[in-house]
């Protein structure tokens, strides 16, 4: 099928007023990302509560794996079904309530400790945590396989003799689910494919409590977005398996401004997050046609022109479309004629380009620049909260805890016994770490601290390290 822009389908998106109702020096559309492409769960709205803990998407992000929809869990409803499973005299029943109680509820609600009853949370009010969850499962690829590796690890896990009572219980209140909605656009590949296997070792070998598997979740939210926007900044050079390196600190280490870490870290990485929201309304823009099942990004556009020339100069001009619409409906700002032509590989990446810095202009100066703003915090306030560190002068860093260090550790020795330092450093650096060797010193004298540095080797002089319990 041709690329063929649809004004039609644009006014309706974009909820497009016409002239007569409105005067063409003001502002006649609205500006709303994920309808034709989904690209992030973010809201342009400062009303929106910000997702900070990755544990509060767990619920749903496991519901949706298992394709299972469950009922809140109510205390009195949830004994009442336990009951039926034991012999209680009446005098202990106040205990048993107690119990039950204190175990699996907190301020009214239901609280999973385990992954038998992660299903189960009590839903939070944030309905940010079910665009997240949704979002996340989809760029990581979760399928039947994944539901399977889930669905082993509850049966295998060792429930103490209430937890398994609980999980009986409110098995009556799940039902099958089947996702009708429109999953979000993969926009970089081989990221899901480590998570995959970091995410069955975790199931397989017991490391499926709410904080193990939170921080799972945070590493590869974290490794998706940021290099999804370095390669959307990239436009039609953009590569979905080639990655940049962006270097951590460790927590209790100082640092220095020429450090590696300040350079390339996320200093480098602000300004490509920078432009989520305009890449999201760009890529919006650009798929205003008629076919519903396809989404086009900036590299599915160049695969589709190809080495054709002509090809490319009929998708320019359907591109050239797109902006003369758009900037039609923006009067309150008065430049678009003065933003320059942009370079690019071929006319259509030119013309994209341009539409992008249309978008990006009318954002930064009118009044919009406020839910430009808005967007943009959805994850950087996430990422100040969870992986950056204010370092002063350094200015702020990419940073990484204790706890940080050993979770990786174990997910990258894995069962064997010890791995070598260097090779440690490279499994980090498969999952988006990357440190420099003053930290990697650190590091070392860190796992010395903890007695699990082997020297002993073939070669008499490599380092290994070993494995955490």
């Amino acid at each position: 099928m041709d690329y063929v822009f649809n004004e039609k389908i644009f006014k309706e998106t974009f909820n497009v007023q016409e002239p007569d109702t409105k005067s063409q020096d003001v502002y006649r559309l609205r500006h709303n990302p994920n309808k034709k492409f989904k690209l992030f769960p973010y809201k342009a709205n400062g009303k929106i509560h910000i997702v900070y803990e990755m544990e509060e998407i767990i619920s749903d992000f496991f519901k949706l794996a298992l394709g299972i929809e469950t009922e809140d869990v109510l205390m009195d409803d949830l004994c009442q079904k336990m009951r039926k499973k034991l012999v209680i005299s009446k005098e202990d029943e106040p205990i048993f309530e107690k119990t039950v109680k204190k175990m699996f509820f907190q301020d009214g609600k239901f609280v999973a400790k385990n992954i038998g009853l992660h299903i189960c949370q009590s839903k939070t009010e944030n309905k940010s945590v079910e665009d997240l969850a949704f979002f996340v499962f989809s760029v990581l690829g979760l399928d039947d396989t994944d539901s399977r590796f889930i669905q082993e690890a509850i049966e295998k896990y060792p429930y103490n003799v209430m937890e398994s009572l609980v999980v009986d219980s409110i098995a009556s209140i799940q039902k099958e689910y089947y996702i009708n909605e429109k999953k979000y656009f993969v926009v970089i590949k081989g990221i899901q494919e480590k998570f995959k296997c970091d995410f069955h070792y975790m199931l397989a070998n017991g490391m499926t409590e709410p904080e193990d598997i939170s921080k799972l979740l945070d590493l590869y939210y974290f490794y998706y977005v940021t290099q999804t926007c370095v390669t959307l900044d990239n436009f039609g050079y953009g590569n979905r398996d080639k990655r940049v390196d962006f270097y951590y600190a460790l927590d209790w280490e100082k640092v220095s401004g020429n450090r590696k870490c300040c350079v390339n870290g996320w200093e480098q990485l602000q300004q490509k997050i920078n432009h989520l929201f305009c890449h999201s309304i760009t890529l919006e823009l650009i798929n205003q046609h008629r076919d519903e099942n396809l989404m086009y990004d900036y590299i599915m556009i160049q695969e589709y022109i190809g080495e054709d020339m002509a090809k490319d100069l009929l998708v320019a001009e359907e591109i050239k479309k797109v902006e003369k619409a758009y900037t039609d409906c923006i009067g309150d700002y008065k430049k678009f004629d003065e933003i320059a032509e942009q370079s690019g590989i071929n006319d259509t990446d030119r013309a994209i380009k341009h539409l992008f810095k249309c978008v990006e202009e009318q954002f930064l100066n009118t009044e919009r620049k406020r839910a430009n703003r808005f967007y943009i915090e959805k994850f950087e306030e996430y990422a100040k909260n969870r992986w950056l560190k204010n370092r002063r002068k350094s200015g702020i860093v990419l940073n990484l805890t204790e706890q940080d260090i050993i979770f990786l550790t174990k997910i990258s020795i894995r069962d064997a016994e010890k791995i070598r330092l260097n090779e440690l450093f490279k499994e980090y650096e498969a999952r988006g770490i990357f440190l420099d060797q003053t930290s990697r010193k650190y590091l070392q004298e860190f796992f010395a601290k903890l007695n699990l540095i082997d020297k002993k080797s073939d070669s008499g002089d490599a380092q290994y390290v070993k494995r955490i319990l």
